[in-house]
């Protein structure tokens, strides 16, 4: 009796400490900030929430005369927590599961970048293509602009 008690203690303690990792890595992604950005050279502008969302999702958008290219950031997992939570409000799991969904459809998904080097080369080639990283990393980072800062 007294072994399966004990085994209970051991495993409620790992529970807890779990718990615990979870809600702090949670917590850490809502206190960072997300900055949706462009090249120098874009013709965007400005960029609302809604049409960011739209844009990730596979919708057309159209803004400043361009049709917007949604560059997917995944060179650091905070970075692409922060954007799913902040922004398109859904877990990474559920965007993925959407643009499948879309992929199925005829659609396509937009294209990832896994090295910060590689996308900001995309987003000053691109006219119309926007991404999205810390918003501190954004203002140090030389050759973009920051279009949405929500």
């Amino acid at each position: 009796m007294e072994f399966g008690i004990r085994q209970m203690k051991i495993i409620g303690t790992f529970f807890i400490a779990a718990c615990v990792l979870l809600v702090t890595s949670t917590a850490h992604a809502f206190d960072e900030r997300i900055a949706i950005v462009t090249g120098e050279q874009s013709k965007i502008k400005t960029i609302s929430d809604k049409n960011v969302r739209r844009a990730y999702l596979g919708a057309s958008v159209v803004l400043d005369g361009a049709e917007v290219k949604p560059l997917l950031n995944q060179s650091d997992d905070l970075v692409k927590e922060v954007f799913m939570q902040k922004i398109m409000f859904m877990s990474n799991e559920a965007y993925d599961r959407q643009l499948l969904t879309h992929a199925f459809r005829g659609g396509s998904s937009p294209q990832s970048y896994h090295s910060p080097a590689a996308l900001l080369d995309a987003l000053n080639h691109g006219s119309a293509s926007i991404s999205f990283m810390l918003y501190e990393t954004a203002i140090k980072t030389p050759g973009i602009r920051i279009i949405d800062n929500p």
